[in-house]
């Protein structure tokens, strides 16, 4: 009886190793397929005009309320958003845009896809107040967003928005705070694939202030460095600097403030111990402070998490505008089209050693190495397009300039990063059996 089972085993076991063999085979290879994703440009609001400064010509957009309409090259490089927000396909250097009220302000920002929270340190809710959140929704289901204001008064109840499927969605700020001074914004993306952009417009009855981008913060850290703040744009100009703090934890934090110039490292009296009490908006007057003659960067050290900008007045000749200016992620590699700016670059590092690469208005291609200690500005040669910096080491960067409409301001950092994706490779027995 013991031999007939085992016999029986045997009979079975091989039975089913053959059919095992003559079914499909699938494989269990893969590749790792590697891309960048496309990112949202906002356009101008209320009358102000958009340009996207996109790094070729060939570069694919649309616009984003036409989800169904294939993305074409955008033909010329410098693109008007007349029609709204448009969507840039996914390509390794960054696209810029430029939004003006004509002979009142400039502003600048970077077009991105945004992470699941930003924060927004600038902007007002007082009776000066035009500013607007600005919500792209690039995916193709409904988004939830949950909006948090902070003030010198400490957090608002949060609200809930909703962003419906390929369109915009503009929020006004002194909706959010009412009559507030001073505002810090944490959006924060529940669902759906949103980028966000908070502009800080001001006018005083008739008379303009001034406008611009406030900077996204992705996440509030204990060290955080803000380079490529001017002491001077243009002849004769004028620039008063502020300096916006908020610690966003529950407990009381304290902060101090590093000024790094060519002239040298130092911290200035009185902004070496700043108390910060827990969710609530402090500005500091940084008018006192000798930062010497060239752009520089701000050092910020706190015991707890903080998030922080600087609000620079600038008055020159004819022009009476505001930049917003954030930290800013540190990079190795970046790319850009300038098309014909010439901003002043600061880069800031323990060690500033870089390349920079471009080409101008004729397609000629130029270089030049950078080394320095702490901190390097770079003014952009005139009739630049493309440029190309590498850095050996990572680096923190802005830039601004002065233009007949006002001052703008932009921090430097690659907009997207490569993402991954696991793509299976099928096995040929999958629709041909072994033989």
């Amino acid at each position: 009886m013991k031999e007939t089972r085992a016999s029986f085993a045997l009979l079975f076991f091989i039975i089913v190793a053959h059919i095992a063999h003559l079914l499909p085979q699938i494989s269990s290879n893969s590749v790792i397929t590697q891309s960048y994703p496309a990112t949202a440009c906002p356009a101008g609001v209320s009358g102000a005009k958009a340009t996207a400064l996109l790094a070729s010509r060939n570069i694919e957009i649309r616009n984003i309320n036409q989800p169904n309409v294939e993305l074409t090259k955008n033909g010329s490089g410098s693109y008007p958003l007349n029609r709204g927000a448009i969507l840039v396909a996914g390509n390794p250097a960054n696209t810029n845009v430029i939004v003006t009220r004509s002979g009142k302000w400039s502003s600048a920002a970077t077009c991105t896809i945004s992470p699941s929270i930003n924060w927004f340190v600038g902007g007002t809710a007082n009776v000066t107040s035009q500013s607007k959140l600005i919500m792209i929704n690039s995916g193709l289901s409904d988004a939830l967003i949950d909006l948090t204001a902070f003030s010198e008064s400490g957090a608002s109840q949060s609200l809930a928005v909703t962003v419906k499927a390929s369109s915009e969605k503009v929020v006004r700020i002194d909706s959010l705070s009412p009559g507030s001074e001073l505002i810090v914004l944490k959006v924060e993306t529940r669902s759906g694939r949103i980028t966000s952009y908070l502009l800080d417009e001001r006018v005083r009855g008739l008379s303009n202030i001034g406008g611009d981008f406030v900077p996204a913060i992705s996440e509030a850290s204990k060290e955080l460095v803000i380079a490529g703040l001017a002491v001077k744009l243009g002849s004769g100009s004028s620039i008063k600097h502020t300096l916006r703090l908020m610690s966003i934890g529950e407990v009381d934090a304290s902060a101090s403030v590093e000024i790094i110039s060519p002239d040298g490292v130092y911290v200035p009296f009185g902004i070496g111990e700043i108390s910060l009490n827990a969710q609530e908006v402090k500005d500091i007057d940084l008018s006192s402070v000798d930062f010497g003659n060239k752009a520089f960067a701000l050092k910020i050290t706190s015991n707890e998490e903080v998030v922080a900008s600087v609000l620079s007045e600038v008055k020159s000749g004819s022009v009476s505008d505001f930049t917003w200016s954030a930290p800013s992620q540190g990079f190795n590699t970046v790319a850009f089209n300038i098309y014909g700016l010439e901003p002043v670059i600061s880069f800031v590092g323990e060690r500033v050693i870089l390349s920079i690469v471009w080409r101008d208005r004729q397609g000629k291609s130029n270089s030049e190495l950078i080394r320095g200690d702490e901190i390097v500005n770079w003014r952009v040669p005139a009739n630049t397009r493309l440029i190309t910096i590498t850095s050996a080491n990572p680096v923190v960067a802005a830039m601004s300039w002065l233009s007949g409409d006002g001052v703008a301001r932009l921090g430097i950092a690659p907009s997207t990063n490569l993402e991954s994706a696991t793509k299976p490779i099928a096995d040929i027995a999958v629709i041909q059996p072994r033989g």
